[in-house]
C-alpha cells in the first residue's frame, strides 16, 4: 500500500498579515499623496517644485537608505528592524498630520522615508527566509507584490475619500491604526532571523550615494522651475556626476560595500535591477503627474481623480498573483516582458490625454497599465532573490527596492520637470502670439506652470480666461512629453527583457568561489551568482 503524500505546510497567516500590512502602509504612502497635492499646494502656499519634494523627500529617503536598511536587518535582525521600521513610520505619519507648515510637513516625510528604508527591505527578506522553496517562494511573492501594488494604485482613491471628507492631513492619520496593529502582530507571529557574519554597513557608500541622488532628483527638479540651464540646475548636475563617480570607485574598492555593483556585470542581474528601476521611473512616477492632470487639467475633485484610478487597480490585483505562477512555472521572462509591453503601450496612449478625454478612454488606458505592472512585478522580485544564495536575500530584496524607488524618485523630478519646462515654454509662446510682450509672457507662464497663478495677465492685457485657456493647452502638451518619454523608457525594458533566461533559479556558488566574485555556471551562462558578501 503506497504511502499517503505529505500534507502540503500550511501558511503562516500572522506573519504574512504582518509582513503584508507594513508593505501596504509604507507603499501606500508613495501614491496616497497625489491626490492631496493640489490641496497641500492651496493649504500650504508652495509651488510646484516644492510639492515636487512632498513626494520626492519621501521617495528619496527610501530610496537612498533602504541598501542599509537590508544590511543592517542581516547584522541586527530582520524581525528587529521590521519592526523598527513600522513604529518610526507611524510615528513620522503622526508628526505630518499634526504639520502646521511645509518645513514640519517635509520633515515627517523624511522620518516617514527613512523608517520605510527599514522595513520595506526587511518585508520581502523575511518572506525569502521563510520561503526557500522556490516555487512556493515565487507564488507568495506574488501576493506580496499584489498587495504591494494594491496599495500603490489604492492610494490616489483612499486619498480622494479622506481629502474630500475631513482634508489632506488625514491621509497620514489613517496610518496610526494600520501601524499599531503591524506591530502586535509581527511582534506575536514574524520569527527572528539574521546573517551578521554576511552583513555590512558602508559610511562613505551610504554619505555619497544620498549626495549623487539627492544632487539629481534637485536639478532636475530646479531645472524645472528655473530652466536647465540655470545655475542652480547645472551646480547640482556638476555635484551628481562628481558624486557619483566617487561613490563608484568607494563601493568597488570597499571590503564590505553598501551596493554589490559588481554582480551588474553579469547580465540577469543587470537587466533585472534595471527593469526594476524602468517600472519605478515609469509607471511610479506617473502617479503624481497624473493626479496633477486630472485635477488640474480636467478639473476633477480628489475623490473623482481617485475613482479613475479603480481600472488600474483591479487590472494590477488580478495580474500579479497569475505573473508569480507563470514566473514559478516558467521563469520570469515571459511576464517581465509582457508586464514592461503592455506599460510602455498605456503610457503611450497617455499622449492622446486632453481636458476633453473622456472616462471611457481613460479606463481602458488605466486598466491596461494596471496589468502591466501587475505582469510585471512579481518576475523582478523573484528574479533578483534568485540571483543570490538565502542568508544574502536582505541584500538581494534591498538592492531591487533601492533600484525601484530611486527610479520613481528620479521619474517623478525629471518627468516632472520635463512637464513644467514644456508647459511654461508652450504657454509664453502662445501669450506672445496672443499680443503680450516676450519678457511678461515668461514672467506669466512662469507664475501659471509653477504655482497656478493666473491673475498677473489681466493687467499685462491679456485676459485671465484666455491665460487659463491657453494653459489647458500647453499643460496638455507638457503632459505628453513627459508621457512619451516614459512610455519609450518601458517599451526599450520590455526588449532588453528578452535576453533573459528562460529558467528562473540561480546556480549555486562553488565551493571555495571568492566571496562576491560573479561566477558563470556550467554551459557558459553569464547569470549572476553572488557568494556570501560581495567585495
Amino acid at each position: 500500500m503506497s504511502a499517503s503524500p505529505s500534507p502540503r505546510p500550511s501558511l503562516p497567516l500572522g506573519l504574512l498579515f504582518a509582513v503584508f500590512l507594513g508593505t501596504f502602509m509604507a507603499l501606500l504612502d508613495v501614491s496616497i499623496v497625489s491626490v492631496a497635492l493640489p490641496a497641500m499646494q492651496r493649504g500650504l502656499h508652495v509651488s510646484v517644485a516644492a510639492l515636487q519634494w512632498v513626494v520626492d523627500g519621501y521617495t528619496l529617503c527610501l530610496s537612498a537608505l533602504v541598501l542599509t536598511g537590508g544590511s543592517l536587518g542581516d547584522r541586527f535582525g530582520r524581525k528587529r528592524l521590521f519592526l523598527l521600521g513600522i513604529g518610526g513610520f507611524t510615528a513620522g505619519s503622526g508628526f505630518c498630520a499634526i504639520a502646521t507648515g511645509y518645513p514640519m510637513l517635509i520633515t515627517g516625510r523624511v522620518v516617514q522615508g527613512i523608517a520605510a528604508a527599514a522595513l520595506m527591505p526587511g518585508a520581502l527578506a523575511i518572506l525569502g527566509h521563510s520561503f526557500p522553496e522556490p516555487g512556493r517562494r515565487a507564488r507568495v511573492i506574488g501576493l506580496w507584490t499584489a498587495c504591494a501594488g494594491l496599495a500603490l494604485v489604492a492610494g490616489p482613491l483612499v486619498g480622494g475619500l479622506l481629502v474630500e471628507a475631513v482634508g489632506w492631513p488625514w491621509i497620514f492619520v489613517i496610518n496610526l491604526p494600520l501601524g499599531v496593529l503591524a506591530l502586535v502582530v509581527g511582534w506575536r507571529h514574524i520569527p527572528e532571523s539574521a546573517d551578521p557574519a554576511h552583513a555590512s554597513v558602508d559610511p562613505a557608500g551610504q554619505v555619497l550615494g544620498i549626495a549623487w541622488l539627492g544632487a539629481l532628483a534637485f536639478g532636475f527638479i530646479e531645472a524645472g522651475n528655473l530652466g536647465w540651464t540655470s545655475r542652480a540646475a547645472l551646480a547640482a548636475f556638476a555635484f551628481a556626476a562628481v558624486t557619483f563617480t566617487a561613490f563608484v570607485a568607494a563601493e568597488l574598492h570597499s571590503t564590505a560595500p553598501m551596493l554589490p555593483i559588481r554582480l551588474f556585470a553579469g547580465l540577469r542581474f543587470g537587466l533585472v535591477n534595471a527593469a526594476s528601476f524602468v517600472i519605478g521611473f515609469s509607471a511610479f512616477a506617473t502617479f503624481v503627474i497624473l493626479s496633477l492632470f486630472l485635477q488640474d487639467l480636467q478639473r476633477d475633485s480628489a475623490l473623482v481623480t481617485g475613482l479613475h484610478y479603480l481600472p488600474l487597480c483591479f487590472g494590477q490585483v488580478l495580474t500579479a498573483t497569475i505573473a508569480g505562477r507563470i514566473t514559478a512555472s516558467r521563469g520570469p521572462r515571459l511576464p517581465m516582458v509582457a508586464g514592461l509591453a503592455l506599460m510602455g503601450a498605456a503610457l503611450l496612449a497617455m499622449t492622446t490625454f486632453s481636458a476633453a478625454t473622456g472616462s471611457a478612454w481613460l479606463s481602458v488606458v488605466l486598466a491596461v497599465l494596471g496589468i502591466g505592472m501587475g505582469l510585471g512585478l512579481p518576475p523582478v522580485n523573484v528574479a533578483a532573490l534568485a540571483a543570490v544564495p538565502r542568508e544574502r536575500s536582505g541584500v538581494a530584496s534591498a538592492t531591487t527596492n533601492a533600484i525601484r524607488q530611486t527610479g520613481t524618485t528620479l521619474g517623478i523630478a525629471l518627468l516632472g520637470a520635463i512637464l513644467t519646462t514644456r508647459a511654461a515654454a508652450h504657454l509664453a509662446a502662445s501669450l506672445v502670439a496672443a499680443g503680450l510682450a516676450p519678457g511678461p509672457a515668461h514672467h506669466v507662464a512662469v507664475a501659471a506652470v509653477t504655482l497656478h497663478s493666473f491673475g498677473p495677465g489681466a493687467g499685462d492685457g491679456v485676459g485671465v480666461a484666455t491665460v487659463a485657456r491657453l494653459y489647458g493647452l500647453a499643460f496638455s502638451s507638457g503632459f505628453r512629453a513627459a508621457m512619451a518619454l516614459a512610455g519609450l523608457a518601458s517599451l526599450a525594458m520590455a526588449v532588453a527583457a528578452c535576453w533573459l533566461r528562460p529558467g528562473h533559479r540561480a546556480a549555486a556558488s562553488p565551493p571555495g568561489a571568492r566571496q562576491g566574485s560573479a561566477v558563470a555556471p556550467p554551459g557558459g551562462s553569464r547569470d549572476v551568482q553572488a557568494n556570501s558578501q560581495n567585495a
